[in-house]
């Protein structure tokens, strides 16, 4: 498998994770140490830990409980070397639809997410 179907494959997995908020795949996407960030439109900004995350996922309903489809999307993938790429997608946890930037890295488990920082596009009314 070509490192573009690779980092492809881990987008198809975020995406499904998304959706499915199950807490046991995050550690096979994510490494350990990953920051996720955003900075929201009244200015304030949101840093979490991927435990953090891992809190927030659990303590959600996921969009497949709720009957949402899947949704999501890979907009680019910028592949500056072997080891690291950058990817720009369009999720959701509907009702929430986001634009997220994945810096990710290859290690000997494959590729993970290092870092995201998301962008609140749009909420469902």
């Amino acid at each position: 498998m070509t490192a573009f179907a690779e980092i492809e494959a881990l987008m198809q997995a975020y995406i499904e994770n998304l959706h499915d908020g199950d807490i046991s795949k995050t550690d096979q996407i994510f490494l350990p140490e990953c920051d996720l960030c955003c900075a929201n439109e009244d200015g304030s900004y949101v840093h979490m830990t991927l435990e953090k995350y891992k809190e927030v996922i659990g303590g959600r309903e996921s969009p497949k409980s709720k009957g949402y489809p899947v949704y999501g999307h890979t907009i680019s993938i910028d592949q500056s070397g072997p080891n690291t790429a950058f990817v720009k997608i369009d999720c959701a946890v509907q009702p929430r639809y986001f634009i997220d930037y994945l810096s990710l890295v290859r290690t000997g488990e494959g590729w993970k997410i290092a870092a995201k920082v998301y962008y609140v596009q749009r909420t469902e009314d």
